[in-house]
């Protein structure tokens, strides 16, 4: 049996898999609150008791680079240890990835229906999940959630090599005058400002924040009670999907901007013309939202190079179990 997980700043999820027919087929999964636990091994020992199974291969997608089968996760006070885990679980083998390897592992095994088209761009035939069988291309990753995940993969010669990336951590690059305005305003709070902070569940209370200071719009007292007593993206994306809100309805517009433009980003770094994915939950729940033109503006608008984003398809990864998917399929190739 294989084990596959997705660990995150605030939930963990687990999976027990097996490989049928060349194809990944996940059974039983749970959903884990990660601050509830004292370690990874904790979570995944209540896992195992509680369905009685035998593991033989497992692995891991972790918040945070992993050097030499050792992570110690960004926004979570937990450190991973491939031998440790393996020693702790009994589990004879175990591997460790950053959780957007993991993400990106699956990308090649997604369905049609698991994907919404942002933009189409210019593609050679494909393989039917959006990712080109070109001799030789790259795609990239980028998924907002409680931090900003971002991964690119090449492949040359029919081989995939996964490449993990601490890009969301990079310098914040404003795009117009109002998001001048937003690094401002967080430059006066933080001591670096990153894509991270603006695009992830925090960061979208940071632009609601933002413009509720700034007095974009008031802020009217069951909007007030709602972001102190509830998690403030959820209700920030729910009510700004529906339009309830002016301050939330904004606060969408700039974060869609915002991850066009770096989505575009990602597609120059590394000539990323295979494709770009945009993972994680956020997206997947304001899909409709990315698909008002705001966010494939701000993808295209890129200057001299802007006809080399135009050639590359913009993607949202549907499938809210992906970085699972991937996990065990790596694990099944270890």
């Amino acid at each position: 049996m294989i084990l596959a997980g997705d660990v995150g700043g605030t939930k963990t999820r687990l999976a027990f898999c097996r490989l049928v027919d060349g194809r990944i087929i996940r059974q039983q999964t749970d959903t884990f609150l990660s601050r509830d636990y004292s370690s990874l091994e904790e979570v995944v020992q209540n896992f195992i008791n509680k369905y009685g199974v035998s593991v033989d291969k497992s692995c891991f997608g972790v918040p945070g680079p992993v050097v030499n089968g050792e992570a110690k996760a960004t926004k979570l006070p937990w450190h991973f240890k491939e031998e440790q885990i393996s020693k702790e679980l009994n589990i004879p083998t175990v591997k460790l990835v950053n959780d957007l390897v993991a993400t990106a592992a699956a990308v090649p095994h997604l369905m049609p229906e698991d994907l919404y088209v942002l933009h189409e761009g210019e593609q050679p035939a494909n393989n039917g999940s959006g990712v080109s069988e070109k001799r030789e291309s790259v795609f990239g990753v980028l998924a907002p959630g409680t931090g900003l995940g971002e991964a690119f993969v090449h492949t040359t010669a029919g081989q995939r090599y996964i490449m993990a990336s601490e890009g969301g951590h990079t310098d914040f690059a404003p795009a117009n005058e109002e998001e001048v305005k937003l690094f401002q305003y967080l430059m006066s709070k933080h001591d670096h400002v990153s894509y991270d902070r603006v695009l992830s569940g925090p960061g979208l209370n940071r632009i609601y924040t933002f413009l509720r200071d700034t007095g974009f719009a008031p802020e009217p007292p069951e909007l007030e009670k709602r972001i102190r007593e509830e998690d403030p993206g959820t209700v920030i994306t729910t009510t700004g999907k529906t339009g309830e809100y002016e301050l939330c309805v904004k606060t969408l517009d700039i974060f869609a901007s915002v991850l066009g433009a770096q989505a575009g980003n990602m597609v120059l770094a590394l000539m990323a013309t295979g494709g770009i994915y945009l993972g994680g939950g956020i997206p997947a729940g304001i899909y409709k939202k990315l698909a008002d033109g705001t966010t494939v503006n701000s993808y295209l608008n890129k200057g001299r190079l802007s006809y080399l984003v135009k050639n590359t398809p913009l993607y949202v990864i549907l499938d809210d179990h992906t970085a699972l998917l991937g996990a065990a399929y790596i694990a099944s190739e270890s």
